[in-house]
């Protein structure tokens, strides 16, 4: 097995608990904000459009050199205001938008020659001082899990069993 079919797979992984945890949301919580210590957490709603976007950067843009045309994607780039817009999608837009992009981008890393992984990304983007395709698909499979923990928490404050 390719190195490139490794990490979609890995990702996979990752995307199946990613959606595991959305499916538990009651929808009259995906805006609900929560105030711990004075500090405001993103909302569900926030969290799924936000990786929305992450997959889209990473991997269509960053690694695919493609984009898609969706009008509401910036409005939930790195270091976007989390606070509710009338221009928002959806929910379901947000998850539909999900799953075409998530299709799109395990098709660009599945079929991504080993020898690709240390080029260099289509942006420009660094992590770690590391400017390669693979540290733009390895950033996405840490990102995820990062923002599913806050999933986690949201639910358990919301008193929503996931075990």
């Amino acid at each position: 097995m390719r190195e490139s079919e490794v990490l979609a797979n890995t990702f996979q992984s990752v995307r199946n608990l990613t959606k595991f945890y959305f499916s538990m949301f009651p929808e009259e919580k995906l805006h609900e904000e929560v105030c711990i210590n004075g500090k405001t957490l993103n909302t569900a709603y926030w969290l799924a459009a936000h990786l929305v976007w992450t997959e889209h950067f990473l991997v269509l843009q960053g690694v695919g050199n493609t984009s898609m045309d969706i009008p509401w994607l910036k409005e939930f780039e790195i270091g976007s205001t989390p606070e509710k817009k009338d221009s928002w999608p959806s929910y379901s837009e947000v998850m539909e938008t999900m799953d075409k992009i998530h299709e799109k981008a395990m098709k660009v890393i599945k079929e991504l020659p080993d020898e690709e992984l240390d080029k260099e990304n289509f942006l420009g983007y660094t992590f770690g001082g590391v400017n390669s395709k693979r540290v733009m698909i390895t950033h996405l499979i840490r990102h995820e899990p990062m923002h599913v923990g806050q999933l986690s928490w949201l639910l358990k404050l919301y008193g929503v069993e996931t075990v």
